[in-house]
């Protein structure tokens, strides 16, 4: 729009002083004034009130586009002064946090690990509903990802089937109904019962439920206890490294 508007005030100067240029633009005699302006002298007043209008019209959007640009401009300061505001309080609070970190000595937590090695606890949990598939992967209850076992780990155990079977023990049969492999060694399961895992320490082993009969409906709920330190390290470990670096920002600081 800006453009065109001086476009046209280039136009309209250029004509006005074309009209004028090389000719009378009023006649020298004692008639009245506006009888007295020929035509050349109309088309160049026309035109020179043309050009007054939109330079009058332009200057009014200037002084709106400027005080939009002023207004736009204050309201960015604003936001720039509450941003940086936050970001000094974000600041702060990750000091404080880094100080609190800090002050946690990671050889407690170290020496936690070392004297908690071998006690039995309940780390996992399952809930998985047969699907029918002659293979099915569980999920962990408690991370929402692939169940995984270890060696030494004891599992409790309990099947639910809805109809007149009810619980299937399937223990002493020749073709278990549903099984439980864990790496690559696979347990018969009855209706209830505790397993210990075999396998190596230290190694996550996926686990998959064996459906040959493909049942669907049944549930199985699976609590997993275990002793082994490398799920307490992979717990631990990151915080303790957290703690660590908290330290060093710390030192690097004073």
């Amino acid at each position: 729009m800006s453009f065109i508007i001086n476009l046209m005030l280039l136009v309209l100067g250029t004509a006005s002083a074309l009209s004028a240029f090389g000719g009378e633009t009023w006649k020298k005699n004692d008639e009245m004034l506006i009888k007295r302006i020929t035509h050349r002298g109309w088309v160049a007043l026309i035109c020179m009130l043309c050009t007054l209008t939109l330079g009058i019209i332009k200057e009014i959007k200037n002084t709106k586009a400027s005080a939009q640009s002023i207004a736009e401009q204050k309201a960015l300061k604003k936001n720039l002064d509450e941003s940086k505001q936050e970001l000094i309080i974000l600041t702060k609070q990750l000091r404080d946090t880094q100080g609190k970190l800090a002050s946690v000595e990671p050889n407690i937590l170290n020496a936690m690990i070392v004297a908690t090695a071998g006690i039995r606890r309940e780390f996992d949990f399952a809930t998985p509903t047969l699907n029918g598939a002659h293979s099915q992967k569980v999920k962990s209850g408690k991370t929402f990802g692939e169940l995984f076992l270890y060696g030494g780990d004891f599992i409790d155990y309990h099947i639910f089937c809805s109809g007149t079977e009810g619980r299937r023990k399937t223990i002493n049969s020749a073709m278990p109904i549903i099984g439980l492999e864990v790496g690559q060694t696979s347990y018969d399961l009855d209706s209830e019962g505790r397993v210990m895992i075999i396998g190596p320490i230290g190694q996550p082993m996926p686990v998959a439920i064996i459906n040959p009969e493909r049942v669907k409906g049944c549930s199985l709920k699976i609590l997993v206890d275990s002793a082994d330190r490398t799920r307490q390290d992979a717990q631990l470990k990151p915080l303790i490294k957290m703690i660590l670096d908290a330290k060093s920002n710390i030192s690097s600081i004073k």
